[in-house]
């Protein structure tokens, strides 16, 4: 138990401060000279997870994450994204992964580091700065110190994008 306390919260000040909201007018911006859109956003996922510590005792457990994070698409609707925040009942949480937009539809894989498992996520977006998120995630290992003994996750989110700062950067 120590360890898991040990390693969430490694996670949460490893993570926190690369994942900062910031103030503007714009819900994302566009680098003009490389045409990377930047968007920060907050999600909030309700999932329940398939348990199993043993072969004869398996059950149903529900979970919960708010998350911070940020999504990096190109010119050619290239994804990657990070996100870290506060879950239920990890204590904490995080996401990074890669994938492709298809018009108002991001397709994204990835690891969750904690607890481990790799996923596979989609977003729907509803307008300009909300989407919706479904996801279904698997541990490749089935230890309980590092998948809580969960080999299977399935989760519905919302997403809210936040405001960032718009800058100008000027290199003397």
């Amino acid at each position: 138990m120590k360890k898991i306390i040990l390693f969430s919260l490694f996670c949460f000040l490893f993570f926190t401060p690369i994942s900062k909201a910031q103030e503007s007018t714009s819900f994302s911006n566009t680098d003009p000279i490389n045409g990377i859109t930047k968007t920060s956003f907050f999600e909030w996922n309700f999932g329940v997870a398939f348990v199993s510590f043993d072969t004869n005792h398996n059950f149903y457990f529900p979970g919960s994450s708010a998350l911070w994070g940020t999504t990096f698409i190109n010119q050619d609707n290239l994804i990657i994204e990070y996100e870290v925040g506060f879950a239920f009942p990890t204590l904490v949480t995080g996401k990074i992964g890669v994938g492709k937009r298809f018009n108002n539809t991001n397709v994204v894989v990835g690891l969750r580091p904690w607890p481990l498992n790799l996923y596979a996520q989609t977003s729907f977006s509803t307008n300009k700065n909300r989407s919706w998120i479904a996801s279904i995630e698997f541990s490749p290992l089935t230890s309980r110190n590092i998948s809580i003994g969960s080999p299977v996750n399935f989760n519905v989110g919302y997403r809210w994008n936040i405001l960032i700062k718009n800058s100008v950067k000027e290199i003397e």
